[in-house]
C-alpha cells in the first residue's frame, strides 16, 4: 500500500498531488531524498512534481515482487497498459524478460515501472531512471540454525554501503530522487557498513563438493584458508561433518586436525556436486528421480519434487489469520494421518487442480499452464498462502530442471506432465519441444497427479525423505495410554504444535524423520513424519549387523531388532543402489530390466509392501 501511495504521489499529475520531498542536498545525484521517519510522514519542503522517466522499485525477492507487479497491473491507474509498463527484474526470470528494463517504452508517453531485487543494485545503468524508491531489505542465503547445517533465504536489512549503492541508481545521466522506506535511525542502527561475506554465513556444503569435484584439492579446509576472509574451522567442519552424515564424502585421517584431513567424492557426492541446492535436498531429488516408477505418473519424482519444494519455501498454512478455527477447518481435509510431508502434497495437489483452466492439456499442451486468478481464488477460500504456493511451483521447475541436466530425469511427454507452468507465459524456452504432444497417457497423468498418494507411493516416499533428511531421526516411545517420548539420540525432544504429529499417540512406527530442530522453552522438532526401519536399514548411516543379539546397529545409536541374515540383506542392497549410482553418466538413465533396474525395483517393492 504505500509503495502504490508513493507511486500515485511521484506519477501522476502535479495538480492533482503533493509530494513532500528534503531540502536541497549539496553532495551529487540524486539530488534528493525523501526518507521516512517509521510513522509514514516526512520532515521537509513541498514541491509538486512529475516524475517523467522510470522508476526503479528495489523489493527483497520475487514473491514480493510477483505481488506487487499483479497488484499495480490490477489497479484502475497503473493498469493501463498504454501509460505504464510494468517490469519485473530478478535473476531467476528470463533474460528476455529482464531486457525489457533496458528497452525504451512500447508508446509514447508511456513510463517504465521496474520492480527489482538488488540484482540491479550495482553493475546495472538503465538511463531513464529517474526515481528510486528503495525498501532497505535484501533476501540472503544464511545458515539455518533450526535444520543443522541446511541454508535459507532470510530477509533483512541491507548493509549501509548497498542503500547508498540503491540510491546511486536514480540520476545516473541525468537528476534524479530516492525515496528510502525506512529511517534515519533504522541506516544508523539498524543496517551494517557492508555485507557479510558470503563464505562466512551460507553453509559450505555445496562450496566442499566443487573444490571435490574439480580435483583442485581434497583437503577443504586447508584450500578455504586461502581466501582473503576465510571461513571458521567451525564452519567447514560442519559442512563436511555433514556430507559425511549423507554419504557425499569419506574422510581420511580423521582423527587428526582439520588441516590434515583429506576427503574424497563417493558417487552420491559426485552427483550433488553437479546441483546447486542443499545436500538434503539434493539426495531426496536424486533418489525420487532414481527410485521413480513412473508408469504413467504414479511414481514418487512428483511428490518428491513439491516435498523439496516445500521445504526451501514458506509454509503455505495461514495462520494469523482472525479466525483460527475456520482455517483450521479449511486445513482439515488436506492433512494426512501422520505426515507433515505428504499433507504438504495434498495441499499442492489440489492446489494446482484448482488453479488448471477447463480443458487443459487435454489434446494440446501437457505443459500445465496456471491460472493466478483461480489459484489466488482458492488458497484464500482455503487460507492458504498462495505466494508461498506459486514459491513451491518456481522451485519445482527449477529442480526438474536440474534433474534433466544432471541425466537423471529424461526430457519427454511425462516429464512434460511434471512442470508447472503459470499463464503468464514465463516458462523456458527449452520445454517447448514438450509442447503439442498429449495422448491418452498424458490425460491418465494429468488425473493422477491431482490425486492423493496411494498407500504404497506414500510409504516409498516418506523413505526417500528419511534418505534426504537423515541424520534427523527421532525415537519414539510409547508409554501406555500416554503421550509418545521422544528423543533424538541422548537429547529428549517434543512435537512442535505445528506438527500434524502434535498430540498423535497412534504412530504406526518407532522412529519419525524430521526436517526442523529449535528450542525455545524447550526442544521441538517440526515437519514430521513416521518411518520405517526398513528405511532406516537402507537410507541411514553406516550398519553394523550384531549376529548375537540379533541388532543391527546404525551410526552407535539406532537399535533396530532383525537377524544377521535380514542385516546383510540389506547391506548388499545398500551396496547395489551405490553401485548404480556409480555407473550412472549424464547421458544414461536406469534401464528397468539391467542389474541396477533390478535393485532399484526390488527396493521399492521391498518399501511399498512393507
Amino acid at each position: 500500500d504505500l509503495i502504490q501511495d508513493l507511486l500515485e504521489l511521484l506519477l501522476l499529475k502535479p495538480e492533482s498531488n503533493t509530494i513532500i520531498l528534503p531540502p536541497p542536498q549539496t553532495s551529487a545525484t540524486p539530488k534528493s531524498t525523501t526518507q521516512n521517519n517509521g510513522n509514514g510522514s516526512t520532515d521537509s519542503t513541498t514541491c509538486s512534481p512529475r516524475i517523467d522517466g522510470a522508476t526503479l522499485i528495489f523489493l527483497p525477492g520475487l514473491g514480493e515482487i510477483r505481488n506487487l507487479s499483479e497488484r499495480l497491473k490490477g489497479s484502475r491507474i497503473f493498469g493501463k497498459r498504454q501509460e505504464f509498463e510494468i517490469i519485473a527484474m530478478h535473476s531467476s526470470l528470463s533474460p528476455a524478460d529482464q531486457k525489457r528494463a533496458f528497452l525504451p517504452c512500447r508508446h509514447d508517453g508511456q513510463r517504465k515501472i521496474i520492480i527489482a531485487t538488488n540484482i540491479a543494485e550495482t553493475s546495472v545503468t538503465i538511463p531513464d531512471v529517474v526515481c528510486v524508491i528503495d525498501s532497505g531489505f535484501v533476501k540472503e542465503v544464511r545458515q539455518n540454525k533450526r535444520s543443522f547445517t541446511t541454508s535459507m533465504l532470510v530477509t533483512d536489512w541491507c548493509s549501509k554501503a548497498s542503500a547508498k549503492q540503491r540510491q546511486g541508481r536514480a540520476g545516473r545521466v541525468q537528476p534524479g530522487i530516492c525515496c528510502k522506506l525506512y529511517s534515519s535511525r533504522t541506516l544508523s542502527t539498524s543496517m551494517n557498513d557492508q555485507a557479510m561475506p558470503e563464505i562466512q554465513r551460507v553453509p559450505l556444503e555445496e562450496i566442499c563438493l566443487s573444490i571435490l569435484a574439480s580435483g583442485i584439492s581434497n583437503n577443504c579446509f586447508g584450500f578455504l584458508q586461502q581466501a582473503p576472509q576465510p571461513p571458521t574451522e567451525e564452519i567447514v567442519n560442519a559442512a563436511l561433518g555433514m556430507l559425511a552424515e549423507v554419504g557425499a564424502i569419506t574422510m581420511h585421517n580423521a582423527d587428526t586436525n582439520s588441516t590434515s584431513v583429506m576427503q574424497t567424492l563417493t558417487p552420491l557426492g559426485r552427483h550433488l556436486s553437479k546441483i546447486p541446492v542443499d545436500v538434503s535436498l539434493g539426495k531426496m531429488l536424486i533418489f525420487g528421480a532414481l527410485f521413480d516408477q513412473s508408469r504413467e505418473g504414479r511414481g514418487c519424482l512428483d511428490p518428491i519434487l513439491t516435498i523439496a519444494a516445500s521445504l526451501s519455501a514458506k509454509s503455505p498454512f495461514v495462520t494469523n489469520v482472525d479466525d483460527a478455527q475456520l482455517a483450521a477447518a479449511a486445513h482439515k481435509p488436506f492433512k494426512h494421518t501422520s505426515s507433515d510431508f505428504i499433507t504438504i502434497c495434498n495441499v499442492y495437489n489440489l492446489f494446482r487442480k484448482a488453479s488448471m483452466p477447463i480443458g487443459n492439456g487435454v489434446g494440446g499442451d501437457t505443459s500445465r499452464s496456471f491460472s493466478s486468478v483461480q489459484g489466488r481464488r482458492w488458497a484464500e477460500k482455503n487460507y492458504l498462502n498462495f505466494a508461498a504456493l506459486m514459491e513451491i511451483t518456481d522451485s519445482r521447475n527449477q529442480f526438474l530442471d536440474l534433474l534433466i541436466q544432471i541425466g537423471f530425469v529424461k526430457r519427454n511427454s511425462s516429464t512434460a506432465m511434471l512442470l508447472d507452468s503459470r499463464s503468464r507465459n514465463n516458462q523456458n524456452n527449452h520445454h517447448e519441444q514438450n509442447r503439442n504432444t498429449s495422448t491418452t497417457t498424458d490425460k491418465n497423468n494429468k488425473i493422477l497427479l491431482h490425486s492423493p498418494l496411494s498407500e504404497k507411493t506414500a510409504k516409498v516416499v516418506s523413505a526417500l525423505i528419511c534418505a534426504g533428511q537423515y541424520p534427523k531421526v527421532a525415537h519414539v516411545t510409547k508409554p501406555t495410554g500416554g503421550v509418545p517420548n521422544l528423543s533424538y539420540k541422548k537429547e529428549r525432544v517434543h512435537f512442535h504444535s505445528s506438527s500434524i504429529n502434535h498430540k498423535n499417540n497412534k504412530l504406526e512406527s518407532d522412529w519419525v524423520v524430521f526436517h526442523e530442530k529449535f528450542a525455545t522453552s524447550k526442544t521441538y522438532i517440526s515437519t514430521t513424519s513416521p518411518v520405517s526401519p526398513y528405511s532406516l536399514l537402507l537410507f541411514g548411516g553406516s550398519v553394523e549387523v550384531k549376529h548375537v543379539d540379533r541388532k543391527v546397529n546404525i551410526d552407535d545409536w539406532i537399535y533396530l531388532n532383525a537377524s544377521g541374515k535380514t542385516g546383510a540383506l540389506f547391506r548388499t542392497l545398500r551396496d547395489g543402489v551405490q553401485r548404480v549410482l556409480k555407473e550412472m553418466t549424464n547421458d544414461m538413465i536406469v534401464d528397468e530390466n539391467s542389474l541396477g533396474g533390478r535393485v532399484v525395483n526390488g527396493v521399492v517393492e521391498l518399501l511399498a509392501y512393507e
